[in-house]
């Protein structure tokens, strides 16, 4: 019998790719028109078997009558109700509660009209408790018959011989929802959800599509246990960077495969994505998500309006660059001095969109004359600047590039957008600023005093701000991107120091924060973004080996090489006296903007210029040492020695 029954159920599921699904879609009205207007006659035909041969009371002849009437004008009049308010439209295969208001309506508008004619066309005498009995019946065979595919779904999950994969789901929100749901669709998934996970306890315990939140996240290896589970699947897109790798470092300890599914963000924005449950890799780490382009705030600080990015060519400018024409910027100036990198993305911004004006401007930002004639030129409303060395080791050597570059060309700049009247100025900054111990640190803290210190002196003008965050995943040049090619050339993987850390986040992450803090920079702000807590370079060399599909030590050996000069252990995004607030934004938080500045700061960065350009060691790291009075690190030739070796 269980067989016979399993073998009707799947017969009466149409596949998507056999001829009678097809049939159906493509001849969807007429579907439509045969199902309901069966469902309206059997309404109908049982409604008066209910009245007058179920009924106690005395037997009418003169029902039959009464019956052809109300077929000949109830039928045609409901399918007329139907299609008005769209019911063909309505998927049978996804159908939802969102689709009952709709059935329910369309079902008594068509029973008023019914018993408005009927009653009008008999003189009253046309039995009442029929177009009630009728009302009633069509109402629930009409959902029986939008949700019958559903139905046949759900009996099927219980009859399918079909072996489903049992799977833990981390996280118990939106997206796990959805994820469940799509689970519980035979067809469509072939897992099995025995338990759930999630750190919020107001969650613990509850029933999710039946699959009870079993506990927080740290016991994920025990409940993995307890529950036979085959396989984790990750259902926190919004999880922050280093919230994912404590979650997948916990999944890991459990042994099982661990798999992700698309962001919803992926999904709405892109017509091009995966939506399948896939194996979780190192790109759900670098890009995991596509950050929306429907922040209002954002888009009324870019829309219609000029802007420039410096260092335009780099990880951090090109992606500014994309999320400022998603936003539907009126003109993208590009600057560099890679042409190359700008050629590259050129290319791609044009085809991103092509009704945005580009310029792509080569120079160089230690170029005061150049920079002017730029600003003068292209006149942008917003500047956001990029353009920086950043790599600690090589500016260790070369401490006059540095701050020619970080220093100068970043004054360069601010004094142009001042002199040219931007309405906005942005510089991105960096946690190695904060009492550094390194030369880029150095230059980088004295390029936030010159923005602070424009922004005090003319606050009617200009807003400047600084925004200071850590390390981005899978920039040019990073640790993860060194990483990727000594686990793809067989290893070792370097890492400086067993207990080196860094703050991480996406870039995608980091520029749309940037993107929202410009948007509240009243002149002289320095915002710091909240980048969750530190992760250990060790722990992170490791999972990545293993997300490589290979194991630490055995198939891929880490090896410890000692600090380089400049470089420190852990690092700050703010010093005890910057105490920083919230902001509307919780990823973003802004520090009191009452440090004092020297009252000669200017005087002091011109001679500080004057020692770079002259190549003057001694005189340039005894004014930066004045300048950045809470510099850590070695200086002069110590400043090029390791640390652990000093």
């Amino acid at each position: 019998m269980k067989d016979t029954l399993h073998r009707w159920l799947d017969a009466m599921q149409p596949v998507a790719d056999e001829p009678l699904s097809l049939f159906i879609r493509r001849h969807r009205i007429l579907f439509f028109t045969i199902v309901f207007g069966v469902i309206s006659a059997l309404s109908i035909t049982l409604s008066f078997l209910i009245r007058f041969k179920l009924s106690w009371l005395v037997e009418v002849d003169i029902w039959p009558k009464w019956w052809r009437t109300m077929l000949v004008v109830a039928v045609p009049v409901r399918l007329v109700i139907f299609h008005l308010f769209g019911l063909y439209r309505v998927s049978w295969r996804f159908a939802s509660l969102r689709d009952v208001p709709a059935l329910v309506t369309a079902t008594f508008v068509g029973s008023v009209v019914n018993a408005v004619l009927l009653l009008w066309s008999h003189q009253m005498a046309f039995p009442r408790s029929v177009l009630v009995i009728d009302l009633v019946l069509c109402t629930f065979l009409t959902l029986v018959g939008r949700y019958s595919y559903r139905i046949i779904d759900l009996m099927l999950s219980y009859l399918h011989p079909v072996p489903r994969q049992r799977v833990v789901v981390v996280g118990a929100g939106t997206v796990a929802n959805l994820v469940l749901e799509a689970m519980m669709t035979p067809r469509q998934n072939d897992y099995k959800p025995v338990a759930l996970v999630d750190d919020d306890p107001l969650k613990a315990g509850m029933l999710l599509h039946g699959v009870k939140v079993e506990g927080p996240i740290e016991k994920i290896e025990e409940i993995a246990k307890r529950s036979k589970a085959e396989a984790i699947i990750l259902a926190i897109p919004s999880a922050s960077t280093s919230q994912l790798y404590r979650i997948v470092k916990l999944c890991r300890a459990t042994g099982l495969p661990l798999k992700t599914t698309p962001d919803i963000w992926q999904i709405l924005q892109s017509d091009h994505t995966d939506t399948r449950i896939q194996d979780f890799s190192l790109d759900n780490l670098l890009n995991r998500r596509v950050v929306r382009t429907d922040v209002p705030e954002i888009r009324k600080l870019i829309a219609g309006r000029r802007v420039l990015v410096t260092g335009g060519a780099g990880s951090i400018g090109s992606e500014l660059c994309r999320q400022i024409v998603d936003n539907d910027a009126s003109c993208l100036v590009c600057m560099d001095k890679d042409e190359n990198g700008l050629f590259r993305l050129e290319q791609e911004l044009r085809r991103r969109r092509k009704d945005c004006q580009y310029v792509f401007a080569l120079g160089d930002i230690k170029d005061e004359d150049a920079m002017n004639r730029l600003f003068e030129r292209q006149q942008p409303a917003v500047v956001f600047h990029a353009a920086a060395y950043k790599h600690v080791p090589i500016l260790q050597f070369h401490p006059g590039e540095a701050i020619r570059n970080n220093v100068g060309g970043t004054r360069n700049i601010a004094r142009a957008a001042q002199r040219h009247g931007v309405e906005r100025f942005v510089m991105i900054s960096t946690d190695k600023a904060v009492r550094p111990t390194s030369v880029m640190g150095a230059t980088k803290q004295i390029a936030e005093k010159v923005i602070m210190d424009l922004g005090r002196g003319a606050p009617e003008a200009t807003r400047f701000s600084t925004i200071r965050f850590g390390n981005v995943l899978g920039s040019a040049g990073s640790v993860v991107e060194l990483f990727l090619k000594q686990i793809k050339q067989g290893g070792p993987v370097t890492v400086t120091h067993p207990d080196i850390e860094r703050y991480f986040m996406t870039i995608s992450e980091a520029v749309q924060l940037v993107l929202f803090a410009a948007t509240m920079g009243q002149g002289d702000d320095i915002f710091v973004l909240d980048m969750g807590d530190p992760v250990k370079i060790d722990s992170l060399a490791r999972q990545m080996i293993q997300l490589a599909g290979l194991t630490p030590d055995v198939d891929v050996s880490v090896e410890y090489t000692g600090l380089r000069p400049g470089e420190k252990l852990y690092e700050e995004l703010w010093t005890d006296a910057e105490s920083p607030v919230p902001t509307e934004n919780a990823g973003i938080q802004r520090t009191a903007s009452a440090r004092p500045l020297p009252g000669d700061l200017q005087d002091r960065i011109d001679r500080l210029l004057v020692a770079a350009h002259s190549n003057d060691r001694e005189t340039s790291w005894e004014i930066l040492l004045g300048v950045v009075d809470d510099f850590q690190g070695g200086t002069r030739e110590q400043a090029e020695i390791p640390p652990d070796q000093s």
